[in-house]
């Protein structure tokens, strides 16, 4: 499959490499410009247009945020690029940068696929669930590539990176274009916690994409087989328990305080 990419971004894997092992403070990389600037753009008008069908929203831990998993609401440009992402070309690709051998991609895209998040919204810090029920395999690889053209930093919507139980975060606004790898484990703290203000008409687009291992010993895995997130405030108050639903309420409470 032939997906115009920029070939100038993808061509040292050894530095890829080196950057994503010594990242801190968790494992991760960022590719600028990762796919030919048309073809982006291409692909963020298709994205903009999508049907997004799945609310991910409790007003808690996500607000505002839908996201679409169905192939056949996917435009032509986008059904390509997400087809190219579970191939093994690019899981190849995968695999020299990080260092795991033996991933897997997810064509149910569970958790996946396009995600918008409308102004007003957030993703509060997370660690992702760790255990793909249909695969029967471990999560260990998150991508996201962003889709938002002419980013002010009054937007925000940046994507925090922090470790559990560590001081040290980084952030990386959803720039146009911009590819971030990372490791996902239950210490790999991550999300957009902050309320957005991009444009009334105009959310914070990205694709995301998991990828996993099978028969494998996983390190840093304190959760056995979670096949829910568990949310973690970035500071005191950060999560408001006063919206939701109780059994949004009650479900937060128990991940948070538990290994469930």
């Amino acid at each position: 499959m032939l997906i115009p990419l920029n070939t100038n971004a993808l061509s040292n894997t050894t530095h890829l490499a080196e950057s994503f092992a010594s990242a801190k403070p968790f494992p991760h990389v960022v590719i600028e410009n990762f796919l030919d600037n048309e073809f982006a753009t291409v692909i963020h008008d298709e994205v903009r247009e999508t049907v997004a069908n799945i609310n991910a929203s409790n007003d808690i831990t996500q607000k505002r945020k839908v996201a679409c998993t169905d192939w056949n609401l996917f435009g032509e440009n986008t059904f390509k690029l997400i087809s190219f992402f579970n191939s093994a070309a690019f899981i190849s690709y995968l695999e020299e940068i990080t260092g795991i051998s033996g991933l897997l991609p997810d064509p149910w895209l569970e958790g996946g696929g396009i995600h918008q998040t409308w102004r007003g919204g957030f993703l509060k810090m997370h660690t992702d669930f760790n255990w793909n029920e249909k695969l029967r395999a471990d999560r260990r690889i998150n991508i996201l590539l962003y889709l938002n053209k002419d980013w002010l930093p009054e937007y925000g919507g940046e994507l925090v990176l922090k470790k559990v139980d560590e001081d040290t975060q980084k952030s990386f606004p959803p720039l146009f274009n911009r590819l971030i790898i990372f490791n996902t484990n239950d210490t790999t703290l991550h999300g957009q916690p902050h309320p957005l203000k991009f444009p009334e008409t105009y959310p914070r687009a990205s694709i995301a994409l998991y990828y996993y291992t099978s028969g494998l010993k996983v390190r840093e895995r304190m959760r056995r087989r979670a096949t829910t997130t568990r949310y973690l405030p970035l500071e005191k108050g950060d999560i408001d328990l006063s919206q939701g639903s109780i059994r949004s309420r009650l479900g937060y409470l128990l991940r948070r305080f538990t290994r469930m």
